[in-house]
């Protein structure tokens, strides 16, 4: 079901949700009872595979103390050395009240559009295998689907591959 309606949702949906409008990007959005605060309570609400998660982590970095958005698949963890050699600078998990209070939105909630300020974003290569991807759409029960190829375009992400090897 692709939702054609703002208004029933809170603010902070709307503003991701207008974003998805104004730039003409087709979409669906879910509304849940339960929250989707980790990729694989989003993944069994929606029905897709892990990896088709979109998990928006939130760094900060060590030295200029700018944040940095990692769009990440659900199957994955970011790996925080080739995050620092991409930021060109150490970046480490920013904390909770810090996502909140920079972002406008609480961990497990963070769109990966839509948010307060202007970020470097990097996307995992591993996202574009999928015919389309779930993400927070700025609500922890609320998740909106998109082509990774639109993603990539509305966050102007750099495409890389950032998981930790498996060993």
């Amino acid at each position: 079901m692709t939702d054609s309606q703002t208004g029933d949702y809170p603010a902070s949906v709307q503003a991701v949700l207008s974003i998805l409008k104004q730039s003409g990007t087709p979409f669906e959005v879910r509304s849940f009872s339960e929250p989707a605060r980790q990729a694989s309570q989003a993944a069994a609400l929606v029905g897709c595979p892990l990896g088709a998660i979109v998990k928006s982590l939130v760094f900060r970095k060590h030295f200029s103390g700018d944040l940095f958005l990692a769009l990440v698949s659900g199957q994955n963890r970011a790996d925080t050395h080739i995050l620092s050699q991409l930021a060109g600078d150490a970046v480490q998990p920013a904390p909770a009240e810090v996502v909140l209070a920079e972002t406008g939105y609480p961990v497990g909630a963070v769109p990966p559009i839509g948010m307060h300020g202007e970020y470097m974003v990097v996307m995992d290569a591993d996202l574009m295998q999928y015919p389309r991807v779930w993400a927070s759409a700025g609500a922890e029960h609320i998740l909106m689907a998109i082509t990774p190829a639109d993603l990539q375009a509305l966050t102007r992400a750099q495409v890389e591959q950032i998981r930790v090897k498996r060993g």
